[in-house]
């Protein structure tokens, strides 16, 4: 029953992250050799694409399940989630039934972010899986955060050495407020854990920056606006063209990134179209 995976080739895209994984199919058996492959190839390629995969919560979240422990999803923010849904599955989505949404993040744009590093225990992995998708928009796009760091400005690299940040808790990718939370007048008072903005990675080693939200956040030990200003000027260097890759979504595609050493963001699309993802973030132990 495995055969099929045992004939598992990486194509790179030929941008600074990113590559498919092609001749898998996650309803197939996977032995440890085949999944030793795939971690490897996502630790060296920061986000991986699997196309052409037709599978139900179960066989997602048991691949997840290989990467680590998993963080359970309540769907605070859209009044909770459908019933039955797996506890570690959200749905994404701008799909309305019966005056509510369904999922998460609408059909607006989406800021640069990291996923889950408001908490104390961060994301390791993001798995995306496309369920329905709009004929256009709603493309996500990655940010090589090892590149970032390796080739920051001397002045930048000064300011955030051994520095922390506040990773703000208050508010979505979208700029909304989080359900629970309220605006926040202080920056630097704000709700949210606080992580070195250059992070080691816990499996690679390697360093990479990480912060929270475009927009958001505060850099401990400067003023507002200092904070403000250097958190600019970070953001602006990350999301260089030369560090991003761009994913055109098709029905069926799978997408793992590192939340270590990637930040992404996500186009709008027409709201009137329908946009069904379904979303499993593994914890950094």
């Amino acid at each position: 029953m495995a055969m099929r995976n045992k004939g598992l080739e990486i194509v790179p895209s030929g941008k600074a992250l990113g590559a498919d994984v092609r001749g898998l199919d996650l309803n197939e058996a996977m032995d440890g050799e085949v999944f030793g492959r795939i971690l490897d190839a996502w630790h060296r390629h920061l986000v991986l694409r699997i196309r052409g995969q037709n599978i139900d919560d179960d066989a997602l979240v048991a691949f997840a399940q290989r990467f680590g422990r998993l963080h359970s999803a309540a769907g605070e923010e859209y009044g909770g989630k459908p019933r039955g849904l797996h506890d570690a599955v959200e749905l994404i989505s701008n799909i309305v039934e019966k005056g509510r949404p369904i999922g998460a993040l609408g059909a607006g744009e989406a800021t640069w972010h990291t996923d889950m590093s408001m908490f104390e225990v961060t994301a390791s992995a993001t798995m995306l899986y496309a369920e329905e998708i709009p004929a256009t928009g709603g493309n996500t796009y990655f940010t090589n955060l090892y590149r970032a760091h390796d080739t920051l400005p001397e002045d930048l690299r000064r300011l955030v050495e051994k520095r922390r940040s506040l990773h703000d808790a208050a508010y979505l990718a979208t700029g909304g407020v989080r359900g629970g939370y309220e605006a926040v007048a202080d920056k630097s008072q704000g709700p949210g854990a606080r992580h070195p903005i250059v992070k080691v990675h816990s499996s690679t080693g390697r360093k990479a920056l990480y912060l929270g939200r475009m927009g958001f956040g505060y850099i401990e030990g400067l003023s507002v606006e200092e904070s403000d200003e250097a958190l600019a000027a970070l953001w602006a260097h990350m999301t260089r063209p030369e560090f991003v890759w761009e994913q055109v979504w098709e029905t069926g595609d799978l997408i793992i990134w590192d939340n270590r050493c990637v930040a992404h963001a996500r186009g709008a699309f027409d709201p009137s179209a329908r946009r069904l993802m379904r979303r499993v973030t593994v914890m950094d132990d």
